[in-house]
């Protein structure tokens, strides 16, 4: 008698806690606006706009923070979109250029640029990619197949990989408590408002005001030039992909501050070109040099300065 009680307990314990689960997993992937952190909206407006129809823009750029700080859109062209994503690499960006070739035409031109560090590291894969959804989970697993068959993972690390992209997708506690915790799930106004203002400047958006910037760069500290596996890889299938496309792209080496340039011992655009067959060019620092570069290189696509407000 008292086992049968005992398993009714257990039994209906278990469902309890089985509910509980099912309703925090539920809330959690319904409402990531309200915990997730101020780069998710930004992640999450070129997700969207990958995948929606409608606008038709003759340039995108592809990178990573710098190039999603550096390029103004609507200064360069009058039909341009910057698609990249603070902390994406070659990995993340194959992705994106392959689904929005699936809902917009082609583009005119493609111009993708990196710092040289994100040619070596990522350093964001786990804390933006796999931790925003930013990739469906068909496409996370590819990735990890990839880096074991081109980083030289042995079997255990390669499935340890596989557990834990198991577990961002099924938002384990250890995973996302901590911003559940710290967030109160108040953010939802704020990564709302981040997500608009991204959407309304074509994709751009600032990582800090200040008027200079003397520290350090990623590259300024590193000893040695090592191209990563993986992001190399995605690299040739972007390069690939843009010639099944017919589209024109330019590979850009972006700018850096001059106490890094002075510091800097490997030139990563000298050393990496040669590796992937095709030239990366040093972006020119005004944008009327760039625009008549993309004039001279490829004349149909219209960079007309727009016209200045009266005050």
């Amino acid at each position: 008698m008292n086992s049968n009680r005992y398993a009714k307990s257990f039994v209906a314990l278990f469902l309890i806690v089985a509910a509980i689960a099912v309703f925090r997993w539920m809330l959690l992937w319904n409402v990531p606006y309200t915990y997730m952190d101020g780069e998710f909206p930004f992640w999450m407006q070129q997700k969207d706009y990958v995948r929606s129809k409608g606008e038709k823009p003759e340039v995108i750029f592809l990178g990573d923070s710098r190039m999603k700080a550096g390029i103004i859109p609507a200064k360069l062209c009058d039909n341009a979109y910057n698609l990249a994503v603070g902390g994406g690499t070659t990995v993340e960006m194959y992705y994106s250029l392959k689904n929005y070739l699936k809902f917009h035409p082609k583009p005119k031109m493609v111009v993708m640029g990196f710092g040289g560090f994100h040619y070596q590291w990522e350093d964001c894969f786990e804390g933006r990619t796999l931790y925003f959804h930013f990739l469906p989970l068909k496409n996370q697993l590819e990735t990890l197949f990839v880096g074991y068959r081109k980083c030289g993972w042995d079997f255990s690390t390669f499935k340890a990989k596989i557990l834990d992209t198991l577990k961002y997708s099924l938002l384990f506690p250890q995973k996302y408590s901590a911003a559940c915790i710290n967030s109160k799930f108040k953010r939802e106004e704020y990564n709302r408002a981040l997500f608009e203002n991204n959407a309304a400047a074509k994709g751009h958006m600032y990582f800090g005001r200040n008027e200079r910037a003397d520290g350090l760069n990623q590259e300024a500290n590193a000893q040695t030039f090592a191209v990563n596996p993986r992001i190399e890889q995605y690299l040739h299938r972007i390069i690939a992909l843009c010639k099944e496309n017919d589209i024109p792209l330019v590979i850009e080496q972006l700018p850096m501050n001059t106490p890094s340039w002075n510091k800097i011992i490997t030139a990563t655009a000298s050393e990496y070109s040669p590796k992937i067959k095709a030239p990366i060019v040093d972006i020119p620092i005004s944008v009327s040099s760039l625009k008549k570069s993309f004039r001279i290189k490829f004349p149909a696509i219209s960079c007309s300065t727009p016209k200045p407000q009266s005050r």
